[in-house]
């Protein structure tokens, strides 16, 4: 074997599902940027998807180890089944790879970890939650209340954001030493460098003198589209040029067309699913709104201001510690269409605060959220568990 890869460190990342969501780049980016000389990246996720195919087109090997849906809901001992089995590949891919860290992702990954811990096990494990499981709606709760004991297990556990970081050590009872609180950053020149919106426009039939609001996330309910749909019907009143640009794809879909068409406003309204263009659209946005019940640190706020576009959010955990209201965007209550709307026509008709805006979250990403300082962070948070 060359020497040189020998010395490597082997990472898998074990994630629920390769989707788009903000765990997915996550992963997509630190298996890209590693170093090559110190570190060989693996990948595997209970299910499929989009980022998951690109990273293995990028020559990352990639492993789905759940079995594809069958169309019938299984039962406790059918789950048991497809639980250990599940398991069992994991273990046959940290042996087959030789891994020496883990990386594993939500409480899911977590589990499936904890056993396929061994006692003469080779490899180190590293955890990461991007939200507060205690207030993430897709996690039943029984999996919130064993997963308090099961984030003690592992070597190091990170969190995407301060108030993570706080939960860790609180609720979940994580001895101090063993949580690190690494930010998620952002590609700046990527999403930085200027381009014309023009193009997508056209691309995606919307007029070039339109006023043009952005939503990234997928259509679940943690994003509450249902709030910008709604504070979107009101603006247009006052802003008959507004458009709305939905990018990504859920188990909400139908329902948010539905209520799009209710209020009269599916003409203005784009739903674009899934993309890996991302980076393409912002550029076609005049201002970005994330509406969320909740949030974690979005890597799509970072995407927005490298872009250059004025942020509208809601003060809610995660987003709160980004956007400084006033200064690095405005913030609203959660769940306040009338409010949501009226911060949306503020930036409308106010191109001065708008422009300012954007530059300080330009800025902002510049000082504290490029792609260099999480990958890092990561890389030598894995060089020190390893030796540990």
């Amino acid at each position: 074997m060359n020497p040189r890869v020998a010395s490597r460190t082997n990472v898998l990342f074990f994630l629920p599902v390769f989707g788009t969501g903000g765990t997915e780049r996550l992963v997509a980016e630190l298996a890209a940027r590693l170093d090559p000389d110190r570190f060989c990246a693996f990948a595997c996720s209970q299910a499929g998807g989009l980022v998951g195919e690109a990273l293995a087109a990028r020559g990352c090997p990639v492993y789905t180890i759940g079995d594809p849906p069958n169309g019938h809901r299984p039962r406790a001992i059918g789950k048991l089944r497809a639980l250990s089995v599940r398991v069992n590949r994991l273990e046959g891919l940290l042996e087959r790879h030789a891994i020496d860290v883990l990386h594993t992702h939500h409480l899911g990954p977590l589990l499936h970890a904890f056993l396929a811990l061994r006692p003469a096990r080779r490899w180190r494990w590293v955890h990461t939650e991007q939200i507060r499981p205690d207030i993430d709606v897709g996690y039943p709760q029984w999996m919130v209340r064993a997963g308090r004991w099961l984030l003690a297990r592992p070597d190091i556990v990170t969190g995407a954001s301060d108030a993570v970081g706080a939960y860790l050590r609180g609720e979940a009872g994580v001895a101090a030493d063993r949580v690190k609180v690494i930010y998620n950053c952002v590609d700046v020149h990527g999403f930085g460098h200027l381009q014309n919106g023009a193009a997508k426009r056209r691309e995606l039939d919307i007029p070039a003198d339109a006023w043009v609001i952005g939503l990234v996330g997928n259509l679940r309910p943690q994003k509450n589209h249902d709030a910008l749909l709604r504070a979107f019907a009101t603006l247009s009143q006052d802003v008959p040029e507004a458009r709305l640009v939905l990018v990504g794809d859920g188990e909400r879909r139908p329902a948010l067309e539905a209520l799009s068409d209710t209020l009269a406003i599916r003409d203005r309204v784009r739903f674009l699913g899934s993309r890996l263009d991302v980076s393409e659209l912002y550029p076609a946005f005049d201002v970005y709104c994330l509406p969320s019940h909740y949030e974690g640190m979005p890597f799509t706020v970072f995407e927005a201001m490298s872009a250059g576009k004025p942020i509208v959010a809601t003060r809610v955990i995660g987003i709160q510690e980004i956007i400084a209201d006033g200064q690095t965007g405005l913030l609203v209550p959660p769940d306040d269409p009338p409010a949501l709307a009226r911060a949306l026509l503020q930036l409308r008709r106010d191109a001065t605060l708008s422009r300012r805006l954007a530059q300080a979250g330009r800025d902002y990403v510049n000082t504290h959220a490029r792609m260099e300082i999480m990958v890092d962070r990561y890389a030598d948070l894995y060089d020190r568990v390893r030796t540990a």
